[in-house]
């Protein structure tokens, strides 16, 4: 064998291919081939897979959408099939000459279709050419012209008006999924089937539309701590009614930490915190005045706080107040401050925060203006721990919180929610498993 060797080594042939020609000669199996096969040191690449011959017939384009088209969707994708004929070049271009992605859709190279959407109000050439099974060639080309918008709206992820849901990556479990409109949606049902949302685990939910601009997903009960959530808008290309279409598309995840939430009773002037459902803390608290007085322009405002589920917008270490903001601005209840260690819970200013003034009276009476004043102690122990998408249900107040003053819609009963839907909301699981 060593003399068979040199034979091949002078020869240029490597001692891999050596052995197999060893093999054969004695008899036995040669060894599986390489990928490369060194011949005279010169690497050679594997040979491409046998392409299927091309079938006969007249060889033929079909080119998708046909030449001509006008208002042609986006988000379809364009198409070139090849009949008895292999695809050589394929090219999607603009006016200007700016090309279009795409990828055949196989390695016989039979069809190609676009990676990508296409732009709005767009004028674009599809060329292709390919050979047929005896060498002939054909092209084609087609020009057509894309969907042409009256106007175009954006979907924005939000956890409140103040906060983009991508803005933290963990969220109490008082937190609702909220989806603002920079324009009137015409058709809502459209708008919500571009809507998604995954959790994991599985958690029933649904959307409920506040207004023409807002819809807003909640879950049934309660977020489970630990679940991760993934929201989508798909909206871009989408017809939403009335000429208007989606601008773009918007995505966003974010993860619900330890549950924490605050029962403030009106009748005990006292917040009990709960995390994780073991009480924690007993934090006595003066809240709204059960009264109120007349605004600049002789309206009257109360100074209740709002019974009701509220949910942390935010925190801020101080924060200026003033009655100013809602409309008093003279007289004995005027007032403007710079308030330390406040828990933001409402958007008409309801916070719970730092109130050293109101101590001989937090545990006993109401002497705010609608906030939850309490020590400085506690007032940073809530801003330390409760973060946005965290529970504060607030009772007894006498006045019922309103759905859009923050996000006040764990005070609507779930088939209320469920109405507010532009699509009928299936049953959950385990009813569909009774009928």
């Amino acid at each position: 064998m060593s003399r068979l060797r040199e034979r091949l080594r002078a020869l240029g042939l490597s001692v891999g291919l050596a052995l197999a020609v060893t093999a054969v000669l004695s008899g036995g199996s040669a060894p599986p081939p390489a990928s490369t096969l060194q011949v005279a040191g010169q690497p050679h690449a594997a040979a491409e897979p046998v392409r299927p011959p091309v079938p006969a017939g007249p060889p033929g384009l079909a080119l998708g959408p046909a030449p001509g088209a006008a208002a042609v969707p986006v988000t379809v994708p364009v198409t070139v099939a090849a009949t008895a004929a292999t695809l050589d070049a394929v090219s999607l271009a603009d006016a200007q000459g700016r090309p279009v992605p795409g990828d055949f859709t196989d390695v016989y190279r039979r069809g190609w279709h676009t990676s990508a959407p296409l732009a709005y109000s767009t004028r674009y050439t599809l060329s292709a050419s390919g050979t047929g099974a005896e060498g002939q060639k054909v092209s084609q080309t087609s020009t057509f012209t894309t969907v042409h918008p009256a106007n175009v709206t954006m979907p924005y992820l939000q956890a409140n008006s103040g906060l983009s849901l991508a803005g933290r990556d963990t969220y109490g479990v008082g937190q609702v999924i909220v989806v603002h409109f920079d324009e009137h949606i015409p058709d809502r049902a459209a708008a919500q089937r571009a809507l998604s949302v995954f959790t994991d685990p599985p958690a029933a939910g649904a959307w409920h539309w506040i207004d023409d601009q807002d819809v807003h997903w909640r879950p049934q009960a309660y977020w489970k701590p630990g679940t991760r959530v993934s929201v989508t808008a798909a909206t871009y290309g989408v017809d939403l009614g009335g000429g208007l279409y989606g601008q773009g598309d918007a995505a966003a995840q974010f993860t619900v930490g330890p549950s924490h939430v605050a029962v403030a009773d009106d009748l005990t002037h006292q917040i009990q915190v709960y995390i994780d459902g073991q009480l924690v803390r007993d934090v006595p608290t003066a809240m709204g005045m059960h009264t109120g007085a007349h605004g600049a322009h002789g309206e009257y405002i109360d100074f209740h706080t709002r019974s009701g589920v509220h949910v942390v917008l935010g925190n801020a270490r101080v924060t200026r107040m003033t009655s100013a903001s809602f409309g008093i601005t003279t007289g004995p209840f005027h007032y403007d401050e710079n308030v330390e260690w406040t828990t933001h819970v409402s958007y008409a200013g309801e916070y719970i925060h730092a109130a050293p003034w109101s101590v001989q009276d937090q545990g006993h009476r109401d002497v705010s203006h609608g906030c939850m004043n309490v020590n400085t102690q506690n007032a940073i122990w809530f801003y330390n721990t409760f973060v946005p998408g965290d529970v504060v249900d607030v009772r007894n107040t006498g006045v019922p919180l309103d759905l859009t003053d923050g996000i006040g819609d764990w005070n609507v009963p779930w088939p209320d929610w469920t109405a507010g839907s532009a699509v009928p909301v299936p049953p959950p699981a385990h009813q569909l498993a009774r009928t």
